[in-house]
């Protein structure tokens, strides 16, 4: 592999870094812990989404995201999958997965997967079951989730392009496939789930949901099996994510991974909320954690008082750098994901933006009152 400058200057200065997380690789002495992942969704790579912006370019060459992703040294990708036929959302069929996740593959990089067991857009607001699998109870659904994730990975297995980590489910704090398994977290608005609800009952249909497509992952990658992440939106929130997790655990779902979503624009906390979710979660769980998605929106959210960075392309550097020391300084922090960054992470005339350099300012942009992270991370 040819290293670029930045590469280089990142690679030279890390024996440093490393020093400076010292607390955290003590943890994991007795086993080499995972590389650290900075990375990003690229479902849309190359996608129209760009609008009227110019072709990627680097240097005054024509390039495109993966390649100038890698060159400044973002190693992991992640790619979603939707069920088909998809409905009013774009067109992440598996099909359309394959010859991406070969090129993730082919580039050197992490390929994470996101099965999102939905048709359409899965999120905390939006966990519908796919129209070709109602009607169906809750035993044949967990059969479908089986050979549908079996079939999954193993087509990507096939293609060249086998997944280094799946995530079954996207952002499942609320559950999925509703409505046999919508769940209602404590705290909350009601958000109609079934009547009477029956809480037990629920988790107990949502646990072997997971554990059904979780068996199907492992089925379909064989001697190669990947690290398992489960997805909730709740990356400021200790709570609630103890609260889902102490669930799991007790069902004993068989994951490596707590993947959380953090966009302090839609309130998911501080990063001294992040920080002191992943301290907690690595004193309970000793799983790995992971900023699965990530962003910072080129507008303010009224009402938002957690959007303490410039909504500026140096606002999202300063602010990509300040998560990034964060997870990584923290206990079991294994990265940090941006989501789609071909929407605000590239400028006008389709060069890189500021927050593409995050490597080379790990060090630099750590001083207050610019930097946000905690006193713990930056004293």
């Amino acid at each position: 592999m040819r290293f670029s400058q930045q590469q280089t200057r990142f690679y030279l200065a890390l024996p440093l870094v490393l020093l400076s997380f010292a607390p955290h690789f003590a943890l994991t002495q007795t086993a080499p812990h995972p590389p650290f992942l900075l990375g990003a969704d690229i479902s849309a790579l190359d996608a129209p989404g760009r609008g009227r912006l110019p072709a990627y370019q680097e240097d005054g060459k024509p390039s495109d995201e993966l390649t100038i992703l890698r060159h400044h040294g973002w190693n992991a990708y992640r790619v979603r999958v939707f069920v088909s036929p998809i409905r009013n959302a774009p067109n992440n069929t598996l099909e359309a997965a394959l010859p991406l996740a070969k090129q993730i593959k082919a580039s050197g990089a992490t390929l994470i997967l996101d099965i999102h067991f939905s048709d359409t857009w899965a999120d905390p607001g939006h966990q519908e079951t796919p129209v070709a699998w109602r009607g169906m109870d809750i035993k044949t659904l967990a059969r479908q989730w089986q050979s549908y994730a079996r079939d999954t990975v193993k087509a990507l297995k096939d293609a060249g392009g086998m997944p280094d980590i799946v995530q079954v489910g996207n952002e499942i704090t609320v559950g999925a496939d509703w409505p046999l398994a919508k769940l209602q977290p404590p705290g909350t608005k009601p958000s109609n789930p079934p009547q009477p609800y029956n809480d037990v009952q629920q988790w107990k249909n949502l646990t072997l949901l997971l554990k059904s497509g979780i068996k199907g992952v492992k089925q379909g990658a064989g001697r190669t099996p990947p690290r398992i992440a489960i997805h909730i939106d709740k990356g400021g929130h200790w709570d609630t994510t103890q609260w889902f997790f102490d669930h799991l655990n007790a069902a004993h779902v068989p994951y490596d991974i707590i993947a959380q979503s953090f966009y302090p624009p839609w309130g998911h906390g501080t990063l001294d909320d992040l920080w002191n979710n992943m301290n907690q979660s690595a004193q309970r769980y000793h799983k790995d954690f992971i900023v699965m998605e990530t962003g910072y929106l080129p507008v303010r959210v009224a009402n938002q008082s957690d959007m303490f960075w410039p909504v500026t392309p140096q606002g999202r550097l300063q602010f990509m750098v300040d998560l990034v020391n964060t997870v990584h300084k923290a206990p079991h922090g294994l990265g940090v994901m941006y989501w789609a960054p071909e929407r605000d992470l590239w400028n006008d005339d389709g060069t890189p933006g500021p927050a593409v350099f995050t490597l080379d300012n790990l060090t630099t942009l750590t001083h207050r009152p610019d930097s946000h992270a905690p006193t713990a991370v930056n004293p």
